[in-house]
Parts: C-alpha cells; sequence; structure tokens
C-alpha cells in the first residue's frame, strides 16, 4: 500500500486564531511535526518534546499543484487497470484539510478524479486498434451507515452482498455505460449535486458521507478471452470534534456516524499492519470497511494520500493522522489479473449461439422473398457474418478440446479403477482358495500340491472383493475391445 501525506496551506481563520505552523516537509519522503507546547528555553523538559518525524512514500507541502500529486501519486496505476488488474485512490484526514479538493478539484485546478478518467480514456484509445474496450462507472455516498445511488437517488437506501468469491458488491446500483471522459464527467457532476454536504464552524462546504466512485474497464482481445480491472476513488468525510465544529442535533448524528466508520478504517489499518493483538480483521463494523475489503487487504493497487492541517491548533488531529498512516505503509496487498472465468465464457458462447441463430433466420427470409425486391438477396451484412463465423469457429473448437478432455478423463478413471482391482488381487496372492461352489482344484498342480500335503488345503471360499475385481477386469476387457472398434 503506498502511502503519501499532503499539508494543506493555513487557513484564514487559523491565522485570525493566531495559530503558527508546526508540521515541515523536510524532504521527498520526511514530514516533522513539532510539539505546540514545547519551550525551546526549559532544559528541563526537553526529553518530554512529542516532536516526531515520519517517513513516507512521498510528501507534498503547500506550495504542490494538483498536476504534481496526480503524478506522483495516480498516474502509475492507470496503465494497470486497463490490464485487469484493481487500484483504489483514498483520501485520509481531519475535516477542512482538503481531500475533497485533492479529489475533485475545481474547474481551474481538476483534481484526481477527472485526471484520471482523463488519462485513462486517452490510454484506451491509443490501444483501440488492438483491443476492444468497454467501461462502465457506479457512484455511491455512505451516509449514516446507508448507502445511496448518487446516479439515481430515487432507489433508495441500498444493501450490500458478497458472492460466492468474496467479492462485494452493492445489490441493485446503477451502472451506465461510457464513451469518452466528458461523459463521464458529467456524471460525475451530476452525482455530485446529489451527494450530502453542509457547512459546519471548522469547514464551510463540509462533506457529510463518504462517496465512492468505481470505473470498471473490461479489455477483450480475439481469441485471448476477457480482462476486467476496476479503479476506485473514494472521498472519506473527515474526522470531526463536537467542541471544534459547534454540530448539533443532525449534524451532530451525521459526525458520530462518520467517526464511528472512520474508527472501524483505523481498526482495520492496525489490525493489518500486524500491530494488533489479534489477527482478525472485522471489516464488519462499518459499510466502510466492507467495501474497502479488498483495496485495503485484498486484491488491489492501493494508494492512499493523507491530508493534515500545519496549524499549531490542530497538533492532536495531525498527530492521529499521522501515526496511522505511517501505520498503514506496513500492509501488503497481494495483486492478481483478473481474467474471465469458465462460467462467464459458457455464458457468452451461449449468446453467440443466439446471435447466430437469428441470422440463419434472417438469411432464410432473405432466400425465401421474390426476386426483384430492394434489398432482397443481397447479404450486406458481411462483416457481421464474417464475425460470428469466428465465434462460431471458436465454439466449435471449445467443444472439441472439451470432448477431447472428457474422453481423456475417462481413459484416466479407467486406468485407476483397474490399478485398484490390481492392488486387490495383489493383496491375496498366494492365498488358497477355490472358487465358490466348485469342488475341483483351480489347476493340475494345485491337485498334485494338494496330494502332497496331505488334502490340508480347505475349500475357502472366494472373497467378495476379489470375486467383484475378476469381474470388473472382464468388462473393462470387453469395454476397451468395444472401444478399439
Amino acid at each position: 500500500l503506498q502511502v503519501a501525506l499532503r499539508i494543506r496551506p493555513m487557513s484564514t481563520a487559523e491565522l485570525a486564531e493566531g495559530a503558527r505552523p508546526i508540521a515541515h516537509r523536510l524532504d521527498e519522503q520526511v514530514v516533522v511535526l513539532q510539539d505546540p507546547m514545547e519551550d525551546p528555553d526549559d532544559v528541563l523538559r526537553a526529553s518530554r518534546s512529542q516532536e516526531k518525524s515520519y517517513v513516507f512514500d512521498v510528501a507534498f507541502d503547500s506550495t504542490a499543484t494538483q498536476e504534481t500529486v496526480y503524478r506522483a501519486t495516480t498516474r502509475g496505476l492507470i496503465a494497470g487497470v486497463i490490464s485487469g488488474y484493481n487500484a483504489t485512490i483514498f483520501t485520509y484526514g481531519p475535516t477542512g484539510c482538503g481531500k475533497t479538493y485533492t479529489m475533485l478539484g475545481t474547474d481551474g485546478e481538476p483534481g484526481i478524479c477527472a485526471r484520471t478518467l482523463s488519462d485513462l480514456f486517452q490510454a484506451i484509445e491509443d490501444t483501440s486498434g488492438e483491443m476492444e474496450y468497454e467501461v462502465s462507472m457506479s457512484y455511491l455516498e455512505i451516509y449514516n451507515e446507508m448507502i445511496r445511488d448518487l446516479l439515481n437517488p430515487s432507489l433508495g437506501c441500498l444493501q450490500l452482498r458478497e458472492d460466492a468469491g468474496g467479492t462485494v458488491q452493492v445489490a441493485g446500483i446503477t451502472e451506465v455505460c461510457a464513451i469518452n471522459a466528458e461523459e463521464v464527467m458529467q456524471l460525475l457532476a451530476r452525482g455530485n449535486r446529489q451527494r450530502t454536504q453542509e457547512p459546519t464552524a471548522a469547514n464551510r462546504t463540509s462533506s457529510r458521507s463518504h462517496a465512492v466512485l468505481q470505473v470498471t474497464v473490461c479489455q477483450r482481445r480475439r481469441g485471448r478471452g476477457l480482462r476486467r480491472g476496476r479503479l476506485f476513488m473514494i472521498d472519506l468525510a473527515g474526522s470531526e470534534r463536537a467542541a471544534q465544529t459547534q454540530n448539533r442535533g443532525q449534524r451532530m448524528k451525521e459526525g458520530a456516524h462518520i467517526n464511528r466508520s472512520l474508527l472501524a478504517l483505523g481498526n482495520c489499518i492496525k489490525a493489518l499492519s500486524g500491530q494488533a493483538s489479534t489477527k482478525y480483521i472485522n471489516y464488519r463494523d462499518s459499510k466502510l470497511t466492507r467495501l474497502l475489503k479488498d483495496s485495503l487487504g485484498g486484491n488491489s493497487r492501493t494508494v492512499m494520500i493523507a491530508h493534515i492541517s500545519p496549524a499549531s491548533t490542530a497538533f492532536e488531529e495531525s498527530r492521529s493522522t499521522l501515526a496511522y498512516a505511517h501505520r498503514a505503509k506496513s500492509i501488503r496487498t497481494t495483486v492478481r489479473r483478473n481474467l474471465l472465468s469458465i462460467s462467464y465464457r459458457v455464458a457468452q458462447y451461449g449468446s453467440a449461439v443466439a446471435d447466430l441463430r437469428r441470422e440463419i433466420q434472417r438469411l432464410k427470409g432473405q432466400g425465401d422473398a421474390k426476386p426483384g425486391q430492394p434489398g432482397q438477396g443481397e447479404c450486406r451484412d458481411t462483416p457481421c457474418i464474417q464475425e460470428l463465423g469466428h465465434v462460431r469457429e471458436e465454439l466449435l473448437g471449445a467443444c472439441h478440446e472439451q470432448e477431447a478432455l472428457r474422453h481423456l478423463f475417462l481413459q484416466l478413471e479407467g486406468t485407476e479403477l483397474h490399478a485398484q482391482h490390481l492392488l486387490a488381487l495383489s493383496r491375496y496372492q498366494g492365498w488358497p482358495w477355490r472358487k465358490e461352489g466348485r469342488g475341483e482344484p483351480d489347476s493340475p498342480s494345485d491337485s498334485k500340491r494338494d496330494a502332497d500335503t496331505g488334502d490340508k488345503r480347505l475349500d475357502v471360499p472366494e472373497p467378495p472383493d476379489v470375486a467383484a475385481a475378476h469381474d470388473s477386469i472382464a468388462a473393462l476387457v470387453e469395454e476397451q475391445g468395444r472401444l478399439q472398434q
């Protein structure tokens, strides 16, 4: 998991309160948080200073631009997404520290979402000659532990479901197909107008919910199956203190739900980093952590951008955020490419067969029509027919391959059964028995051996498993002869 830190500029309200900057970026990776209560002249209390330095993958100060942050954190994920890998970018930090600005930006300074979508469609256009792509998106918010579809708010409260593979999905979410970045940006702007935002004493445009934008890219190359990559861009609501935000009533209830989900996220980060007392990771404490299950500890390339205020009045919030962000650096995820499953391929073949049948009926109708009618007897859809022919060849090849595998499986199964019977016979090799219901010996040598031993051999019946083995071997020999014919 890649962790970046961004320090926002001092606000006018903080300067009016007489706050001073205590968070400083030393180089591209190191950030120092000074103790606001430290007195440089007090030598006796120098050892009690709470000043601490933190190391991240990349650090940005207040002069960093949106383009700089995007190139250092997100741009490298695009090639993986269109190749079938999952990726996640999310912002983390207290309220009023610039998380929404980093993700969405402004008209003059677009954020990570706009820049990522623009480069994503540009990469798709550059490789569209060799591949076929299909892009869809969904946009939701988690408000007071309830999931709302921002593209279709009339759906009401949605539920989370987990499929057989362990992937968490939102049941009934609206997924819209898009063909260019402008269309996706229009949908994103429409969803942002539906998002819950209310002013507080700490932030005039405070987000009262967590917003999750999911973009799914399906890549298909002829003869090589389908790859599916998912990109999550998440704008988390900021943690807040009621004394600082001066919230009352509904705003206080919203803040409690926000803090509860962020606490669950912090506990998951602590457990995944190996610093918790238990190895159990409780993703079910919050719907936010359930959605982030793959992003935190599963199949995803994840980037976390932490935000803090440099003001001395926000020392406790900044220290807590830096501690959790530094802890998240030790999280390791296992990334794998999402390839098409066999069941999905069979479903695609069924659809291709249905298309072929419809095409055959259409061509039959053209052949039965009277000559001289416009458009009759002519095949104007030659590219479509050729494409269906290729699909038919692929389908027949898959059927032949399946038949060959089935025949090989039957041969292996017969070989295994034959080996089991031989093993049963070997266990009773040398055992003196006579076939059940017969008084004569099995061979002349046996008769002679019985006479020499004074007919000490007993008429022991043939064991059931040995008799079954004899019958099975005879059936196998007969089946082998039939197959050879």
